[in-house]
C-alpha cells in the first residue's frame, strides 16, 4: 500500500543574513514560500504544514488561501530544531492524518523540482529506509525524507548538534538518491544568493549546465561527445549573445542547455529523435524540442532565426571539438554519403542559408564571431563525432 507523506516547511527563522523576511521575498513572480509550497503541491502532496516563528503575522497572511496548515512556534528564537520539533510534533498531535514520513525543508529553498519531490517519495518507497536524501553531483541537499519511524527520536531530541546530528546516527540505513537537481542545494542565505537565484534560476523548465553536466553523466555519454557539446554550447552561445545585440530576443538560456544536451543519445538509432525523447522524460520537453532538430532542420524563405536553427548551426560549425569552416564539416560527410547523399546535401544548404541570415543580420563575419582570428580549426579530426 502506497504510504502517505506529508511536507513540513521550516519557515521560523530570522532572516538575519537576508536582512529581509526570506519566505515573503518576490521570486519569478511569485513569493519564495508560495514556490515552495507550490512545488509540493504538483508532486501530489496536499497535507503540508508551515512552520512560523519570527514575523508569524505577515507569513500567515501570506501564505493565506495556499491550502496549507500553519503551526506557531513559540520557541523559534532557539533555533531551527525547535522549529522541526513544532512541524512533526503537530504531525504526531493529527492522529487522523495517518502520516507515514514527512518531507523536511528550509522555507528559503524554492528552485526544487516538483519532479525531485516525487522521485525522493518513489525512493522512500522502494528502499524502506529511514531517511531520504536527494544528492547532486555528490552533495546531499533538502528536502529531507523522514520516515515516522523517527519521529519519537525528534521529539524526545535535546536538540544537540541540530537535525543534522540526529539524523546522522541512521546513516547507515540511509539511502542516498541521486537528482538532476541544482535546487536541492540552492538557499537563499544572503543578498547575493537571492540575486543569484533571480538572474541564474529564473528559467526552472530548463536545466543549467550544471544539472545538463548530471544529465550526461547519469547517462552515461562518453567524453568526447561531452566535449563536442560544450564547443557546440560555446558557438551557439556566441551567435545568440550576437543575435540578440543585433535585434534578436533569442532565449539563451535554452540555446546553452540544448547544445549541451544535443547529443545526449549519441550511439542510439535516430539520436536526435530518441534524446528530444529523453529529455522530455526528464521534464524538459522545450530544451528536448530544440536539441531534437540538430540533425535535420527546415529554415524556409523568410522564416526567422530561432533557437533550434541556432543550435542546429552551431553544431555545423564543430568538428570534434574543434571549430571549423561549414565546407570542411561536410566534405568527409560528402565523400561518405553514398545513398545519403541527398539528405546532406539539403543539410549543407540549410546551414549555409543559415549562415548568411546570421550574417545578413550581425553585419559580421560568420566565423570571427564564433572565433577568435587565429583559433580556427581547418583540417577534419578523424576520430571525432560527426553529427
Amino acid at each position: 500500500m502506497k504510504q502517505k507523506i506529508a511536507a513540513v516547511i521550516l519557515a521560523g527563522g530570522y532572516s538575519s543574513r537576508m536582512q529581509q523576511f526570506k519566505p515573503l521575498l518576490p521570486l519569478h513572480g511569485s513569493m519564495v514560500i508560495a514556490s515552495v509550497i507550490r512545488n509540493f503541491q504538483k508532486a501530489g502532496i496536499d497535507a503540508i504544514t508551515v512552520v512560523a516563528g519570527h514575523n508569524a503575522e505577515a507569513l500567515l497572511r501570506g501564505v493565506e488561501g495556499l491550502g496549507v496548515r500553519v503551526v506557531f512556534n513559540a520557541r523559534f528564537a532557539e533555533g531551527m530544531y525547535s522549529s522541526v520539533v513544532a512541524g512533526v510534533g503537530s504531525l504526531v498531535a493529527d492522529s487522523g492524518a495517518g502520516v507515514d514520513a514527512c518531507l523536511l525543508i528550509p522555507a528559503d529553498m524554492p528552485l526544487v523540482r516538483c519532479s525531485t519531490v516525487t522521485r525522493l517519495c518513489e525512493a522512500l518507497y522502494r528502499s524502506g529506509a529511514p531517511v531520504v536524501y536527494p544528492v547532486f553531483q555528490q552533495r546531499r541537499g533538502h528536502p529531507v525524507v523522514i520516515s515516522s519511524r523517527l519521529f519519537p527520536a525528534i521529539l524526545s531530541g535535546d536538540g544537540t548538534g541540530g537535525l543534522h546530528a540526529l539524523l546522522a546516527q541512521f546513516d547507515g540505513e540511509a539511502h542516498r538518491e541521486s537528482v538532476l537537481d541544482e535546487g536541492i542545494l540552492i538557499d537563499l542565505d544572503t543578498p547575493a544568493d537571492y540575486q543569484k537565484a533571480k538572474e541564474e534560476f529564473g528559467q526552472r523548465e530548463i536545466p543549467t549546465p550544471n544539472e545538463c553536466q548530471a544529465t550526461l553523466e547519469e547517462i552515461k555519454t562518453p567524453p568526447n561527445v561531452t566535449g563536442h557539446g560544450r564547443r557546440v554550447a560555446e558557438v551557439a552561445e556566441k551567435l545568440s549573445l550576437r543575435l540578440n545585440a543585433a535585434g534578436l530576443q533569442l532565449n539563451v538560456a535554452l540555446v546553452r542547455a540544448a547544445a549541451l544536451l544535443h547529443d545526449v543519445a549519441k550511439g542510439q538509432p535516430g539520436h536526435a529523435e530518441a534524446g528530444a525523447r529523453i529529455l522530455a522524460e526528464l521534464g524538459f520537453a522545450e530544451v528536448g524540442r530544440v536539441a531534437g532538430s540538430h540533425m535535420d532542420y527546415e529554415f524556409p524563405e523568410g522564416a526567422a532565426l530561432d533557437e533550434a536553427a541556432i543550435v542546429y548551426l552551431a553544431d555545423k560549425l564543430v568538428q570534434g571539438n574543434h571549430i571549423v569552416p561549414l565546407a570542411v564539416r561536410f566534405e568527409l560527410k560528402f565523400a561518405a554519403a553514398g545513398a545519403m547523399l541527398p539528405f546532406v546535401q539539403k543539410r549543407w544548404k540549410t546551414a549555409e542559408r543559415l549562415a548568411e541570415a546570421v550574417e545578413r543580420l550581425t553585419g559580421a563575419d560568420l566565423l570571427e564571431i564564433v572565433s577568435p582570428r587565429n583559433n580556427l580549426s581547418v583540417a577534419v579530426v578523424a576520430d571525432a563525432p560527426t553529427e
